[in-house]
């Protein structure tokens, strides 16, 4: 039961730190391609992707080993 509330929290996990990675990361890209004054920083969607690279790393781990 523990494990199934787990994988359900690391599996939304994923798709919302990915989801919000690939947005933050279209927004950086349009101020680039637009030409804006503001220069990209593309920081944020570096840390949601490394947060969603994490959930999906230890899901699979979680599968494998049970």
């Amino acid at each position: 039961m523990t494990l199934n509330i787990l994988g359900y929290v690391l599996g939304i996990g994923f798709v919302l730190f990915g989801i919000s990675a690939l947005v933050i990361y279209g927004s950086e890209i349009y101020k680039v391609i637009s030409k804006s004054k503001k220069k990209g920083d593309y920081k944020k969607s570096v840390y949601f992707g490394i947060m969603a690279i994490i959930c999906v790393l230890v899901l699979i781990i979680i599968v494998n080993v049970f």
